[in-house]
């Protein structure tokens, strides 16, 4: 499946509220809103047609206009920290034209705390996904510890292995490496979004990225990580 087959769209998610980080998405790193790296990672892309924010913030919908992006003001009721990420691409479908839909399209999910994916991994991501034959893809960070050594604890107090005590004795170089979705890049077809009514994973490329470009701005603390790897990259 041939990538410019289809229309490709970029999907920011910038809700204004915030408990861990409060105006996060607006925060400032080295002069530039934190929402502003994702804005330009996929405005710089080569295969992104169109970059849509949504947001139930009018400062950031107004910063992200003024930068290039197209602004979706998102209603109330899907604004909340429990409302879930579908309901946010379902919003975008709907302000979507039926001519657009009726092609089918790409979306390429973006959160805006993941600002160290730039626009070449957005690009790589998609060439490797395309290349493969595949039409879904997440990035994914390798996990340090492995859920394969993992316990729970049972009704009565006491531990029971997660996968079963064999594993639990394996030698760590002979487990399987395991990865955890870093929320950087999502991409999936749109009629395959309607099919699920969720986000497309199982059968996904898998985009590797390392630890510190899935770096997740979630606390003041992450936020004070990625001002020290912007200075250091400098």
């Amino acid at each position: 499946m041939l990538l410019n087959e289809y229309p490709v769209v970029a999907l920011i998610p910038a809700r204004g509220g915030s408990k861990g980080l409060p105006g996060k998405n607006m925060s400032k790193v080295n002069g530039i809103p934190l929402i502003g790296y994702s804005i330009q990672a996929a405005l710089n892309s080569k295969y992104i047609d169109e970059v849509f924010v949504s947001s139930d913030d009018n400062t950031t919908l107004a910063y992200g206009k003024k930068v290039g992006a197209t602004p979706v003001v998102r209603p109330e009721e899907i604004a909340s920290d429990k409302a879930p990420a579908k309901s946010v691409v379902e919003h975008l479908i709907n302000n979507l034209s039926k001519n657009l839909l009726k092609k089918d399209l790409y979306i390429v999910y973006l959160q805006p705390t993941s600002p160290l994916r730039t626009a070449k991994h957005i690009d790589d991501a998609l060439n490797k996904m395309i290349a493969k034959g595949l039409n879904k893809l997440v990035s994914v960070t390798q996990m340090s510890k492995s859920p394969f050594k993992s316990f729970l604890v049972d009704q009565d107090g006491c531990l029971q292995a997660l996968f079963g005590e064999e594993m639990t004795n394996q030698r760590r170089q002979d487990i399987p490496k395991v990865y955890a979705a870093n929320g950087a890049i999502y991409v999936f077809l749109y009629s395959d979004f309607k099919k699920k009514n969720a986000f497309p994973s199982n059968g996904a490329y898998p985009y590797i990225m390392n630890a510190e470009d899935s770096l997740d701005i979630d606390t003041p603390e992450d936020l004070s990580a990625l001002k020290l790897i912007m200075k250091s990259n400098c």
